[in-house]
């Protein structure tokens, strides 16, 4: 009985925390593209007014 219990109780934990890391990733994921895109458009500027 102890098992059957235990065994339904792990997959809920990992299932929370899992939705909480995910959340995390997506957000660190977006500001990562939002940071390369500015270092991007900065780079392009810099060629284009460099080869003016």
């Amino acid at each position: 009985m102890r098992n059957v219990m235990s065994s339904g109780f792990q997959p809920l934990r990992p299932h929370r925390i899992k939705r909480g890391s995910r959340q995390m990733r997506e957000k660190r994921t977006a500001q990562a593209l939002i940071v390369f895109g500015v270092v991007l458009a900065c780079v392009e500027l810099y060629v284009i007014f460099g080869a003016l």
